[in-house]
């Protein structure tokens, strides 16, 4: 009993001291000390501010602060601590006879009754402010959807109709110079309706009315696809592919066949793009099944650029690349790999990215598909990726990162083989894929001896200028130089 009291004791002190005071002028709530009659005893620095007293809050009752809730003729036989007790909300009112809602709690400690109480108009005005924000966000984003739909499709129009005349006069003959320029209006015209693809995917994702399709499909003919698509870039830069999946994987699954092929496709694009020398890897592997649900791992690696640990965070964001030397060099919108990134997540993966600049990329995603019920497996395309991976050298994977080291094995075979496309290309005139191949083979030799390097770069130079004796010349004293260093070329 006796601690009791004490504790009591305490506490009616706590109530009484400057302790009190200091902390309760501290607090962003009302708080508000009575009598048992409802006579204002204190008020702290929130409640005159609130209410626009000063310090003659202390000359008014609880029965002018609660005006509505409290009128004097309701209160007869009633209690009006147990009154405010049982109040959870109400409406205070200020000197100026305006007033606010306000939810609140009433204390009785150690002879003293107290008020704390939240001025809720904020809150609701807030509230109210954010439905509105979220509805001209809504209405904004239906624009810009209807927007962006209307102009994809006008734009899809004239491209084309540039692609299809363009078509039509390669058809009916033209002279090598006119192949070489409407050659470039065509890719022109596939880059456009790839970025106005990307555009249109984009707002659906973002707009959440991106839905995936769940249909049954060959698993080895949609890889194959995606690895056709890219199969003419790889092999005019001359670089290698490798491609090797899991066996135990069934041929067909059921998912959105045509979502799967995008994100790969994505990526071994990307991949090629920012590849000059070296190899391109794609792995699949089955890592779950349970019952009739599968989750694939998949891994495309490469010997391209490659991104520092500091530039990984912008790859996956919206229009965002690395710096705007990558955009003037490979173009993009850096919409891709955001697209990508959403569509592995809508398939219940992630998607990770493993880089060293100037060493390359390794992207790895998984995501969950299921099995398709009494199929028989079919090993025709199976038997492709076989064959693929057969005409490879494996040994040449293990040591991808000497290709650039000047004097090993794998440098010198690069080399070769460059110097090789090098010399047909300037001999039909096909001077971009030229530029590209000496531009791999100045990289080659960076590590080399400086006549070579220097003859390297000017064998560039003429090339890129499209000086067809100049290069050659500069292209015989390269290989010559060569001779001496490496052997035969």
């Amino acid at each position: 009993m006796q601690e009791g009291a004490e504790i009591m004791e305490q506490e009616q002190e706590i109530f009484q001291g400057e302790d009190f005071y200091r902390f309760a002028d501290a607090a962003l709530e009302i708080i508000i000390r009575f009598d048992r009659l409802g006579r204002i005893q204190y008020g702290n620095s929130q409640a005159k501010e609130d209410l626009g007293y000063g310090e003659e809050l202390t000359d008014i009752n609880l029965f002018t602060l609660f005006q509505a809730d409290l009128q004097q003729e309701k209160m007869r036989d009633k209690n009006l601590l147990e009154v405010m007790a049982a109040m959870k909300e109400g409406m205070m009112y200020r000197k100026n006879g305006t007033c606010f809602p306000v939810r609140m709690t009433v204390m009785a400690e150690g002879g003293q009754n107290l008020i704390f109480a939240i001025n809720v108009a904020k809150r609701i005005e807030t509230e109210r402010k954010l439905v509105r924000m979220k509805e001209e966000m809504e209405e904004t984003i239906k624009v810009r959807n209807e927007f962006v739909a209307n102009v994809t499709h006008e734009l899809r129009t004239p491209v084309n109709g540039v692609k299809g005349h363009v078509t039509n006069m390669l058809e009916a003959g033209v002279t090598p110079e006119q192949k070489r320029t409407l050659d470039i209006i065509t890719r022109c015209c596939e880059n456009m309706s790839a970025i106005i693809n990307n555009i249109l995917d984009f707002s659906k994702l973002e707009a959440g009315k991106f839905t995936l399709e769940q249909k049954e499909f060959d698993f080895y003919q949609m890889v194959n696809h995606a690895v056709e698509t890219n199969i003419t870039a790889i092999n005019s830069k001359g670089l290698h592919i490798m491609v090797n999946i899991d066996k135990t994987i069934p041929s067909y699954l059921i998912g959105d066949e045509l979502r799967l092929t995008q994100i790969l496709n994505n990526l071994l694009s990307n991949a090629v793009k920012f590849t000059s020398v070296g190899y391109i890897n794609i792995e699949v592997t089955k890592t779950v099944q349970f019952d009739d649900e599968i989750e694939l791992f998949f891994v495309v690696s490469d010997t391209g650029i490659g991104v520092s640990q500091e530039e990984k965070d912008k790859l996956f964001k919206s229009f965002s690349q690395v710096d705007a030397s990558i955009t003037r060099k490979y173009g993009g919108t850096g919409l891709g790999l955001a697209i990508t990134r959403q569509l592995v997540e809508l398939m219940h993966g992630s998607i990770h990215l493993e880089s060293e600049k100037g060493k390359g990329s390794s992207f790895s995603y998984s995501v969950r598909l299921h099995v398709a019920q009494n199929k028989k497996e079919e090993n025709s395309v199976r038997e492709q990726f076989e064959f693929i991976n057969q005409n490879q050298d494996m040994s040449k994977f293990d040591n991808i990162g000497e290709i650039f080291h000047f004097g090993t094995e794998e440098n010198h075979q690069e080399i070769r083989n460059k110097m090789e496309k090098l010399i047909i290309c300037m001999e039909v005139g096909a001077w971009d894929k030229a530029e590209t191949f000496s531009h791999n083979i100045k990289e080659l030799v960076e590590e080399g001896p400086q006549d070579l390097k220097k003859t390297a770069f000017r064998l560039e130079m003429n090339v890129r200028k499209e000086k067809y004796e100049k290069a050659l010349e500069q292209y015989n004293s390269l290989k010559e130089l060569l001779e001496e260093n490496i052997g035969g070329i």
